[in-house]
């Protein structure tokens, strides 16, 4: 709350005295969340090259539902079941030694879902998303000859969302924000002409601190 008031006082536009106030806004509201552990004990990457100099670099994108494989099918009364396939993209890069450069293979694991979901019952003209997020680790790597073996964990939160206008309490508009910097390179003259004249000559003895 001081950080708001702070921010408000900084530019002079806060509401006295400082009261929250009703707002309706549009945006999406969660209506369910779960989340679940999945893990795949040995996935192969093939690699182009043998000759593999220091560590194997594993980055992690983002996971999302396969096109296609989205299932929403009625269990009982405000309740559904949901099945779909989620992948994750990762890319691997590794160090060819022979070709003196880096190499990245791109690369994914999948995994199957088949939950339950609170899906409330809505107008027909109402519509609800099922829309995914996940965090992925590198549980264990090796390299065997021309592939690497990952063990990989990501964790998955799947939730039910639909676009509902909400009433919040806000302190109002965002104070303006500040002002763009400009790039403008400097010219390499410019920063010449501001340096100092450096030693000309070598130190002489009496210039050292000797013990």
């Amino acid at each position: 709350m001081e950080f708001e008031r702070d921010l408000f006082e900084k530019h002079h536009c806060a509401p006295e005295p400082y009261e929250l106030r009703p707002e309706c806004i549009l945006t999406d509201k969660v209506f369910d969340a779960c989340f679940q552990r999945e893990c795949e004990p040995s996935k192969v990457v093939d690699l182009p090259c043998k000759s593999i100099m220091g560590d194997v670099n594993v980055v992690y994108g983002a996971g999302f539902i396969v096109d296609g494989t989205l299932d929403i099918s009625p269990l009982r009364e405000n309740f559904a079941r949901v099945r779909f396939v989620f992948r994750v993209p990762f890319t691997v890069t590794v160090y060819d030694k022979e070709k003196k450069e880096p190499v990245t293979i791109s690369d994914y694991v999948e995994f199957p879902k088949d939950i339950e979901v609170f899906l409330p019952q809505a107008p027909s003209e109402f519509s609800f998303r099922i829309v995914i997020e996940t965090r992925s680790e590198t549980l264990n790597k090796q390299i065997v000859g021309d592939q690497v073996i990952l063990a990989i964990g990501v964790f998955v939160v799947v939730k039910v969302v639909g676009f509902v206008q909400l009433l919040v309490q806000s302190f109002g508009y965002c104070p303006p924000p500040r002002e763009c910097t400009e790039f403008s390179p400097e010219d390499a003259c410019d920063i010449f002409q501001r340096r100092p004249l450096p030693d000309f000559f070598p130190l002489q003895m009496q210039d050292l601190e000797v013990p």
